[in-house]
């Protein structure tokens, strides 16, 4: 062997060291490890309190959390951005995209290629050992495409960008309206006790007044199935608080048993007097999964781009170094090139030209849906707070009515049956604004997470 083959022989075996030398590796990783045990722990107050205060959000300000005191709706909210599990994961997928983009911008690797013949027979000819090399490079197709597929990458990362932010903002809303509906369903819960407490009460004194003869059995019947009623009642409550509290625990990633201190709640914000379509416009501007739709669209843009760049000609350009077996030395250049003569990546084009006009009419579906919804919502909130503004009145006469009958049973012109009879019906009514409350709170929740608004 001369000492040419010799060096190119060399030279290859050094190319493929070199390659191997740069090459990453990839270690295997158990799926379960601190990371999941963590997890399923309540945070450190410390980080909660640190990432707390470094929150970064379009719609969501940073807090400072304090412990020590109940936690507000604002706390809460933070506290449910930075430790919910399920934003862990879907932040996670952040690091794909980004993966995406910087493998967007990296040209291809060169091919090196080389070969030895040697003669067999026949021998004594002068004949000499045949080689080739060549070097071959796609760079002319690949600086072709380069900004259409990093374009691709960029609008597709800020598309789960803002698909993100709009989950944390949607978790963000979803502990606010638990924790306001865990205050009313605890205040409901306390009225539906005493509401029981007293149809317990009334129920012993109708069947005393029963066995004296003073009253039908038909009425101990339905004094006995109001008691009922109530008992299931406040039962009912009770289930769906621990329900709430687990629920909440959830979403903010704190384990099922940690007691939770909440503060009151601030007064409730007066009805918007905006119309739907101001309030559709503001949502147009604001919200984050409309910004994500738009730049998914863009991604499809620069995808229809690329897929029309793709039925040009692909271009790779090889450099060839040989020698025959007559020891004739030849080099010389080699250019590849696709014929666009059927294919011309027509289907590429077809597809994404197909696949942006699904996202042009998802687009328009999606902001239909957002404008029905406000309609929608506006109007259930306007109907509730005027049955809630009627029925506060109507709560605050039977108060006052009931104290009237207190006293009257205390002077001893009313039976105490009659009080309790009067309690009854004014803890009902205390229960219906209580719910007419909760239901106004997350409408108005659900108002500004519609819009993208800040919270009430």
């Amino acid at each position: 062997m001369t000492e040419f083959p010799r060096m190119v022989c060399r030279l290859a075996v050094a190319g493929c060291l070199l390659a191997l030398a740069a090459c990453a590796s990839g270690s295997a990783r158990p799926l379960v490890g601190p990371e999941q045990a963590a997890i399923l722990e309540d945070p450190a107050p410390q980080a909660l309190q640190r990432r707390a205060a470094s929150l970064r959000h379009e719609l969501i300000r940073p807090v400072t959390l304090d412990f020590t005191q109940p936690l507000s709706l604002d706390e809460l909210s933070v506290i449910a951005v930075v430790a919910n599990p399920d934003l862990y994961a879907l932040r996670a997928q952040q690091q794909v995209a980004q993966a995406q983009v910087f493998a967007s911008g990296l040209f291809p690797d060169p091919q090196l290629s080389a070969s030895l013949d040697r003669v067999l027979s026949p021998t004594g000819q002068g004949l000499v050992s045949a080689y080739a090399g060549g070097l071959s490079l796609d760079v002319l197709g690949t600086l072709f495409t380069r900004r259409a597929d990093q374009a691709v990458a960029r609008h597709a990362a800020d598309q789960l960008r803002l698909d993100i932010a709009w989950a944390e903002w949607n978790t963000a809303g979803q502990a606010r309206l638990l924790a306001e509906r865990l205050h009313y369903q605890t205040e409901a819960g306390k009225l539906a006790r005493e509401s029981a407490a007293a149809a317990q009460r009334l129920l012993g004194a109708v069947r005393e007044a029963a066995q004296r003869g003073d009253l039908k059995g038909d009425d101990l019947q339905a004094q006995r199935a109001a008691g009922v009623d109530a008992t299931v009642r406040a039962e009912a409550l009770r289930k769906d608080i621990d329900t709430t509290r687990l629920e909440l625990n959830r979403v903010l990633g704190l384990q099922p048993s940690t007691p939770l201190a909440l503060a009151a709640l601030p007064s409730q914000a007066p009805t918007p007097t905006a119309s739907v379509e101001d309030l559709f416009a503001a949502a147009r501007r604001q919200r984050l999964d409309l910004k994500a739709l738009e730049e998914g669209y863009a991604s499809q843009q620069a995808s229809l781009r690329r897929a029309v760049l793709g039925q040009y000609p692909r271009v790779a350009v090889t450099l060839n170094r040989a020698r025959d077996t007559s020891a004739v030395h030849t080099w010389g250049p080699a250019v590849n090139l696709d014929l666009p003569l059927w294919n011309r990546n027509r289907g590429e084009i077809a597809l994404a030209t197909a696949e942006r006009e699904v996202l042009r009419a998802e687009f328009a579906a999606r902001l239909h849906q957002t404008r029905a919804d406000l309609a929608a919502l506006l109007a259930a909130l306007q109907s509730d707070e005027r049955a809630l503004e009627q029925s506060r009145g109507e709560a605050q006469a039977l108060a006052a009515l009931a104290l009237q009958y207190e006293a009257a049973a205390q002077r001893g012109d009313l039976a105490r049956s009659a009080v309790d009879v009067m309690r009854l019906t004014a803890i009902d009514k205390q229960i219906t604004v209580l719910g007419l409350e909760q239901s106004c709170g997350e409408q108005r929740i659900a108002l500004s997470l519609l819009t993208g608004d800040p919270f009430p």
